[in-house]
């Protein structure tokens, strides 16, 4: 039996949503007035046909892109047009304007964003969930993706204890600390050192963030 832990369920009819001519926008979570978490937000991103997205602008964020389905470019001064494929993540300084674009003429892409209110290391990441299939594969900034079959269980052990954790079903179905959570709906835990969870459908997937507290620094 596990333990119930504290938590909150944030269902995807809850989140609140931003439409435009050339894309629709789900505010997934964003930390409140009160607390101090180096995560900001995190946003799933529908973009048009050749449409481009513009990126938050700050001298001490930075940003994770996540594409979800469709290979996407990441466009600055700094990096030129980099692209960013199905399975990788690309983290980013926001000291300079970016931009999202769109490649495809005749189909829409899907991404995340999440900010951080410090500065990450601008690297890109192989995220090869298909073809690393039920496990968690570690993402930048302590978070992490996987791919599960139906009833395939694991577990997210935190090495930093009593720790926050976000957690978002991409697609599929799992029981997250005896909790059901469908496709876009996320549950935010509180004071964990590790999650359990099992996948309620075939390639279903996850997505955790470790909601460390920012830190001041110098």
């Amino acid at each position: 039996m596990i333990t119930q832990t504290e938590g909150r369920i944030i269902l995807s009819e809850m989140q609140p949503h931003t439409q435009t001519p050339t894309f629709h926008k789900t505010h997934i979570w964003e930390k409140g007035e009160t607390q101090n978490y180096e995560l900001e937000y995190v946003e799933k991103v529908l973009l048009l046909p050749n449409c481009t997205f513009s990126l938050p602008v700050s001298s001490v964020h930075s940003v994770l892109i996540i594409p979800y389905i469709g290979d996407l470019y990441v466009e600055n001064t700094r990096i030129g047009q980099k692209c960013i494929e199905e399975h990788q993540t690309f983290s980013l300084q926001a000291n300079l304007y970016s931009e999202i674009l769109n490649p495809y003429q005749d189909e829409m892409v899907t991404f995340f964003i999440a900010k951080y209110s410090n500065v990450l290391a601008e690297e890109l990441n192989d995220i090869s969930i298909q073809v690393s299939k039920n496990e968690l594969l570690p993402i930048p900034a302590s978070s992490w993706i996987g791919q599960f079959d139906g009833r395939q269980k694991g577990k997210l052990s935190l090495s930093n204890k009593h720790k926050d954790v976000l957690v978002y079903v991409v697609d599929g179905a799992f029981e997250v600390q005896d909790r059901l959570l469908h496709a876009e709906d996320a549950l935010l835990l509180n004071s964990v050192d590790m999650v359990d969870f099992e996948a309620l459908s075939n390639e279903a997937i996850l997505l955790f963030f470790e909601l460390a507290l920012h830190t001041k620094r110098g």
